[in-house]
């Protein structure tokens, strides 16, 4: 691959969004690069993509390199790049891609299935999914196994760093073809959808709501049943709006009866989450009152559908498309064809849905450990403030456990210095994608977006269907989610799973970044929330407060 690498920030949301500190980057950058990318290359036969560069940090914002994307892209048949995956690249990118031309009979294609086969374990649609499954039932009692007293050595620590990620580097290889087979299938259903069945109302956002088996859903519905459980009881429910701080540490403490104990179930098994995409935040078990104000929010909430009829609407759907797949000459063909691609699809859908889930054992056992480093060397002066460790790059951490670091005082000043820089990071401006190195000029020069004094219309992907009007929430964290307001549009950079149940009481949901398979799209069609992503600089030129109206099947956002 030769010249100038362009960077994006669209594709690196569906594996990272937000502020990414220093700290995370380093910890899991270059696994996932090594684990998901340069080895499934290298095996595929395609070394000379796998030396290319696949991540990189600015401005606090991760970056894929969507050149290295786009040429393996012109790498597989045409038929696999649908212009469902081609939205995720940058517009400079996608033509060269269309243009390639590769058929199901090429050579190259040939080749690559052949290495596969050689050098990938269990890498086919038919076996990937039990990889995984045996994968993920281990990553716990691993873990447990791995955890260290908070007085072991700094070497011990140290040790057990380097032996966690390990661990999540074997999880990374299980999940590596799952997300790919994720993304072909997911893509793939909805071309077939499109040709064999166009007169359907139904699109693949309908086809993949009320799927068993998605961790994050049900969650959700066991917050909806403690909702439903407090709504019935008119003291329970006067504590639960006045003060979950007091609720989460009532329920903690074996108080508030079948509702405590229900609280307490729940934070027991799920209570790794983090309440967003990074190291430095916290997990529920560590913040147990955020669950606590999900029950809050659903009580504002207007009732949705329940598990149950999600599943119902889905299987009328399922019938519906196939009938009308199987409809005229040929039609058996077409829909085992149909039927089998969609197989894969479900798969690989609640499969790329819970490896987030998964994933955050991982964060939240590095996490523990970074926090006992950061009281140890906060106690030595390497450190001003424990939250300062997520500002040193691994390596530091490492040789300060070590006794290998610079004097403290150069560590601490770093630290605090790139702390800093985050603070303007967080309110700045990081464009969605620039050529080279070139970032700090794109940045710089890009302008700020101009509002209009009337008729602002924002154009994007619409990615759950439906329409809906009403007041604009902007949000940058789950913080100000503690302000939403039934029925009020979401407006954010992104989201994040673990807020779901909170996210069930708005109206509709706009994104600046993300595509039909980010956290953020699947969670609006699952919740049946009219949602559209990559609408530019949404949380700029929309203002808490703006009544506006949002059609997430045209892909549009107005000031109504």
């Amino acid at each position: 691959m030769t010249g100038e690498h362009i960077w994006s920030r669209r594709i690196a949301d569906e594996l990272w969004s937000g502020i990414v500190t220093p700290l995370t980057f380093t910890m899991l950058a270059d696994l996932m690069a090594e684990h998901m990318v340069r080895r499934r290359l290298d095996n595929a036969g395609l070394s000379r993509l796998a030396a290319s560069p696949v991540f990189r940090l600015s401005r606090g914002h991760v970056y894929v390199n969507a050149s290295l994307v786009a040429e393996v892209m012109r790498e597989v048949p045409t038929v696999f790049a649908s212009e469902g995956l081609l939205e995720l690249l940058p517009e400079g990118l996608r033509q060269s891609v269309r243009e390639s031309g590769r058929s199901l009979l090429s050579p190259t294609l040939g080749t690559i299935v052949l290495n596969l086969g050689l050098h990938e374990r269990g890498w086919m649609p038919w076996t990937r999914a039990e990889v995984f499954r045996v994968e993920a039932s281990r990553i716990a009692p691993d873990l447990a196994a791995l955890a260290v007293a908070s007085d072991a050595p700094s070497s011990v620590l140290a040790s057990t760093i380097n032996e966690v990620r390990a661990r999540l580097g074997s999880f990374l290889e299980a999940v590596s073809w799952g997300m790919i087979h994720a993304y072909v299938f997911f893509h793939l259903t909805a071309q077939l959808i499109a040709r064999w069945a166009p007169d359907q109302s139904a699109s693949i956002a309908e086809l993949t709501s009320g799927l068993d088996g998605i961790r994050t859903f049900e969650i959700h519905d066991e917050l909806l049943g403690c909702a439903i459980a407090v709504r019935a009881d008119a003291e329970l429910r006067a504590a639960v709006m006045g003060d979950p701080l007091r609720v989460a540490a009532l329920c903690l403490s074996g108080g508030l009866g079948a509702f405590g104990t229900r609280i307490r179930m729940l934070i027991e098994r799920h209570g790794h989450r983090l309440v967003g995409r990074d190291l430095s935040y916290a997990t529920w078990r560590e913040r147990p009152a955020v669950v606590i104000e999900m029950v809050q929010k659903l009580l504002q909430a207007d009732p949705r559908e329940s598990a149950g009829d999600r599943r119902a609407r889905h299987d009328e759907v399922v019938r519906r498309v196939s009938a009308a797949v199987a409809a005229g000459l040929g039609g058996s063909l077409r829909l085992l064809v149909f039927e089998r691609s969609f197989a894969w699809c479900r798969t690989y859908y609640v499969l790329r849905e819970n490896m987030r889930y998964h994933a955050d054992l991982f964060l939240s056992a590095l996490r523990s450990l970074a926090l006992t480093a950061a009281s140890r060397m906060v106690a030595l002066g390497q450190l001003r403030e424990r939250e300062d460790v997520f500002y040193l790059e691994a390596g530091e951490l490492q040789d300060a456990l070590l006794d290998r670091d610079e004097r403290a005082g150069v560590l601490a000043e770093r630290a605090a210095m790139r702390r800093g820089s985050y603070a303007a990071f967080r309110s700045g401006n990081a464009p969605e994608s620039f050529v080279g190195e070139d970032l700090e000029i794109a940045a710089a020069t890009e302008s700020a977006p101009s509002r209009p004094a009337e008729g602002l219309a924002l154009r994007g992907l619409g990615v759950s269907p439906g329409r809906a009007v009403g007041s604009a929430r902007v949000v940058h964290s789950v913080e100000d989610l503690r302000e939403l307001r039934a029925g009020e549009v979401i407006v954010a950079t992104s989201t994040d799973p673990s807020w779901t149940s909170l996210l069930a009481v708005g109206g509709a949901i706009v994104l600046e970044m993300g595509g039909l398979l980010s956290h953020g799209a699947i969670v609006a069609r699952e919740l049946g929330i009219p949602a559209v992503v990559n609408v530019a600089q949404a949380t700029r030129l929309l203002a808490t407060g703006d009544r506006i109206v949002v059609d997430g099947r045209a892909g549009t956002v107005a000031l109504a």
